[in-house]
């Protein structure tokens, strides 16, 4: 107990966990962007537009799945340890019964649309990836326990070895519906190593509590996760689907590439919040520098989107050209949706920290009144403007979000403000020089503190 806590307790294990996170995450993206790039390339517009419109469904389906139980759980796990079995347990049963169900309907409602029959079962087959979701629940308990080297041996290997499968059937000229099964069994593979070193921990699948009560109490706490992530989800993917409905399939899949690397980096800088919530949950229990960890990230955050807005107008036509020469005509809604970087990742941070709080409802408002933008503004500039009106709705309606929160919490602009002043750059530079002279000249710093 004390040991897994100290791991957590230690600042100073973020860099090398984040280093194993981080890279475990950077491979499992260059390559899942590599494949889609390729995909694009070897396959019809339709198909990718399809491919592009059954990953959407799943999203969708797996945001109301309880998928975002895990922000519940690693804030649990890492204050109260102790109670593990019950917690991992009542999440399991929430998240399986959920996943089934919603599977079902899917298999009920596919089958009385007017779609092509292959497009039918490509849904189906993709989609069954929201069975083994919660296996995944596993990954909480080894994630608080700061063991990101198991984490990345596992992706590593989990992306070369499937990423090659997919090559051989993309190449060989397999219909896309093997493609979506070889998304299954990866998915798969690593719920299962997950589960492997659940019990090399210690842990039994048997002797998880499944308590109902438990459940019950548990579901009353997250019953507004599904909907928060659902919103998430429609925040990044209404404009594809509205495309979709509105101009074409084809048209979806041109603007999913330019949105695609968008929303890898929005994916990157959500899973960096992702690794911090432990140490933001204990940093807050112990009154640790929870705002100025804070503040840093939000210098980051902007960091990050400026970067993105840079390599867009330097490599947007570059970039799109790798898919084929005919996506370049959604060059311009990549510039458009990179001016949204900046903007996403902040509202994003702000909602993790509601999490943190367990201020669920305050998130669900503000979602409920993102998505109402998202798609009204979608709606009407899509109509008028094509493709550059999806994206340049999807800016809008963040830009605006970010107002709202701002105006109705005015601390929010404090903290804002005070992340990009001179006061607190010159504490950051201070810091980093400390640390490299700490590193270069120990006994001499030693010498001058006596």
């Amino acid at each position: 107990m004390k040991k897994i806590y100290s791991k957590l307790e230690n600042f100073t294990n973020i860099i090398p966990n984040f280093t194993y996170f981080a890279f475990s995450n950077v491979i499992t993206y260059l390559l899942s962007f590599s494949f889609i790039i390729l995909f694009a390339r070897n396959y019809s517009s339709l198909s990718f537009g399809e491919f592009t419109i059954a990953q959407t469904i799943f999203f969708l389906l797996y945001s109301i799945s309880f998928s975002n139980i895990h922000f519940y759980l690693n804030k649990k796990l890492s204050t109260n340890f102790d109670q593990r079995r019950k917690d991992i347990g009542s999440s399991f049963l929430i998240t399986f019964y959920a996943s089934v169900i919603l599977y079902i309907l899917l298999a009920s409602v596919i089958t009385l649309l007017d779609i092509r029959h292959e497009f039918k079962i490509l849904i189906l087959v993709l989609n069954l990836i929201l069975l083994s979701e919660p296996f995944s629940i596993f990954y909480s308990e080894i994630f608080v326990r700061g063991q990101f080297k198991r984490i990345f041996l596992v992706r590593f290997f989990q992306n070369v070895i499937f990423f090659i499968v997919k090559l051989y059937l993309l190449f060989n000229e397999y219909n896309y519906i093997y493609i979506a099964l070889a998304y299954f069994v990866e998915n798969f593979f690593f719920t299962i190593m997950m589960l492997y070193y659940f019990k090399k921990n210690g842990n039994k699948f048997s002797k998880l509590i499944f308590l109902k009560e438990h459940s019950i109490n548990l579901l009353k706490k997250i019953i507004l996760f599904p909907i928060m992530a659902f919103a998430v989800i429609i925040s990044m993917r209404v404009d594809i689907i509205m495309i979709s409905k509105i101009i074409g399939p084809e048209d979806a899949g041109y603007y999913s590439a330019a949105s695609r690397i968008i929303i890898i980096v929005l994916l990157f800088g959500t899973q960096l919040f992702y690794f911090m919530y432990p140490y933001f949950s204990r940093a807050i229990k112990y009154d640790l520098k929870f705002v100025t960890i804070y503040q840093n990230l939000i210098l980051i955050s902007c960091f990050i989107g400026i970067s993105c807005f840079v390599a867009s107008i330097l490599f947007g036509k570059l970039y799109l050209g790798f898919f084929s020469e005919n996506f370049t005509r959604v060059l311009v809604s990549l510039k458009i949706l990179s001016l949204n970087v900046s903007f996403a990742l902040m509202i994003n941070l702000w909602i993790h920290k509601q999490y943190i709080a367990t201020k669920y409802n305050v998130i669900f408002i503000y979602q409920i009144i993102s998505i109402f933008l998202n798609v009204l503004l979608n709606y009407y500039l899509i109509k008028s403007m094509g493709v550059n009106g999806a994206s340049l709705a999807t800016v809008l309606s963040t830009f605006i979000s970010f107002l709202i929160i701002n105006v109705t919490q005015p601390k929010e602009i404090y903290i804002i403000f005070y992340s990009f002043s001179r006061k607190n750059i010159s504490e950051i530079v201070k810091t980093i020089k400390i640390k490299v002279f700490e590193k270069k000249n120990p006994d001499r710093l030693a010498n001058k503190k006596d």
